[in-house]
């Protein structure tokens, strides 16, 4: 048996930022065939499962074609036409095969295609043909479609938030596409969506945590596959924002009809529990300051490059800053210019720097202007040691330790949330013996960070990614929608 491989992952937030060309993916993960095995087998993540899965299986794993990006601006119409040609090329190449498994996001739009998954879905299904296994993982940050679920045989997301499920999900739905081939089983699904949308919460705790807990109480009834919570990804601007729940049975359409419509209508009832008042990044600090326990965490979840914002704001810098408490650090902001600065002036300079706040000033902040000790440089590269991509290699292009009073600011060349307490380490700085760490990252953080702190305060301001879904400028949303109007109705049917 011969299962093709691939990936196509992009999360874009179409309200800000310059368009992502092409020169992203392929600067950042554009692989074909063994190159797309090196890169991605051996960590934690979706490709792996898969690779895994085959081998324990004893299937034969044909790796088509993978590429990633960070997530950013909407995806330019050459760039998903290069992403489309190559992920059908390598599938072509690989025939005849027995089943497809796709890593596909979820939330990827491009100029004039506001879904690119079910766009490519439909484009695999019309090459293999009405009677090939078409499975593919999703996150749980995405917008469901009628085009994917018209072209996918099944579709399972990641339950978790911090995504800690990626290499199991991936694992699954090798083995489920397995078993199809075999004809011993026949996923339907049902989805149900709700006119509403939720900021990002963890599935560690709070409503999300029960309502993640109802779907697997469902899947452990006979003849339900899946279950899935669809958080939706509120950071962008297109029609088909929606939070869902989409439900697979084995040959039975009203089993799955029958379990989404119990965990939305739970959801629906719950709603007012995912509402969320963060502090500001004062009085987070200030909240931080005063707890016994240490180190105390503080994410700013406004400014969350994970959700295509840039990760160059300065409000809880600045506050940090402000307040210039002991044994406190920052890890890390965005900014290649002051980094570059640094590496220019070595360890032991003293640099005149003004630090982050140089994408958007107007909502993200002006930069800092400070004199910076050089504590020390680095290249940026370290091994993952969180659950969530564990053994995957992180490069954040060069970075430095700048000392500004009592804080330790750390700045770097790429883009990227701290999910990991690897990149203070790579700087010389132990977590543990600190009071007060800040970070940005909406929840991925959570994962690097367990057993190491008892304390996480989330702190908001403006920014791309704010919790605050009142403050963006929605034009293109499917209106109404709970919590942008308040007097929204549902009938508690699809």
């Amino acid at each position: 048996m011969r299962i093709a491989i691939g990936q196509v992952m992009h999360e874009t937030n179409t309200m800000f930022g310059a368009p992502t060309p092409l020169s992203e993916f392929q600067r950042q993960g554009w692989d074909s065939g063994e190159a797309l095995v090196a890169r991605y087998g051996g960590s934690r993540n979706y490709l792996s499962g898969m690779l895994d899965a085959g081998a324990r299986l004893g299937v034969e794993i044909v790796p088509t074609f993978a590429a990633n990006a960070h997530p950013s601006g909407t995806i330019t119409s050459a760039a998903f036409g290069a992403l489309r040609a190559a992920l059908l090329d390598g599938i072509r190449a690989a025939l005849p095969i027995d089943g497809v498994v796709l890593a596909l996001h979820g939330a990827g739009s491009a100029e004039g295609v506001d879904d690119i998954e079910g766009s490519l879905l439909s484009d695999v299904r019309a090459l293999v043909g009405a009677n090939i296994p078409l499975i593919s993982t999703l996150d749980l940050h995405c917008h469901m479609t009628d085009l994917m679920l018209a072209n996918a045989d099944a579709l399972l997301h990641v339950h978790h938030y911090p995504h800690t499920d990626t290499y199991e999900r991936g694992a699954e739905a090798l083995e489920l596409a397995v078993r199809m081939a075999r004809g011993e089983v026949q996923p339907v699904m049902q989805l149900v969506r709700l006119p509403m949308m939720v900021a990002p919460v963890t599935t560690d705790l709070g409503p999300a945590l029960t309502i993640t807990e109802r779907c697997w109480a469902w899947e452990r009834e006979p003849g339900v596959i899946d279950c899935a919570f669809v958080h939706g990804y509120p950071h962008t601007d297109v029609p088909i924002i929606s939070t869902s729940v989409l439900a697979i049975a084995d040959g039975d359409h009203a089993l799955a009809r029958r379990v989404a419509l119990d965990v939305a209508n739970a959801i629906w009832e719950t709603r007012a529990a995912f509402l969320s008042d963060l502090p500001a990044p004062a009085d987070a600090i200030s909240q931080a300051l005063a707890a016994p326990e240490r180190p105390v965490i503080i994410a700013e979840v406004s400014d969350n490059p994970g959700g295509g914002a840039p990760g160059d704001s300065t409000h809880l810098l600045r506050a940090l800053l402000d307040a210039n408490p002991a044994e406190a650090a920052f890890g890390f902001i965005f900014d290649p210019e002051t980094a570059a600065q640094a590496h220019a002036a070595g360890p032991g300079a003293t640099i005149q720097a003004r630090i982050g706040g140089k994408t958007d000033p107007s909502v993200l902040g002006q930069p800092v202007e400070v004199s910076a000790y050089v504590k020390s440089v680095t290249d940026g590269r370290f091994i993952t040691q969180s659950r969530m991509g564990r053994g995957g290699l992180r490069d954040m292009g060069r970075m430095a330790r700048l000392v500004v009073g009592n804080v330790d600011v750390i700045v770097g060349s790429e883009s990227a949330q701290t999910i990991d307490a690897e990149l203070f380490l790579l700087h010389g700085i132990d977590v543990t013996r600190y009071k007060l760490i800040a970070l940005k990252s909406q929840n991925h953080f959570r994962a690097g960070f367990e057993g190491l702190t008892e304390r996480i305060i989330r702190t908001d301001s403006a920014g791309w990614t704010t919790s605050n879904l009142h403050s963006f400028d929605y034009q293109r949303v499917t209106r109404p929608i709970w919590p942008l109007d308040r007097e929204v109705e549902w009938d508690g049917k699809p």
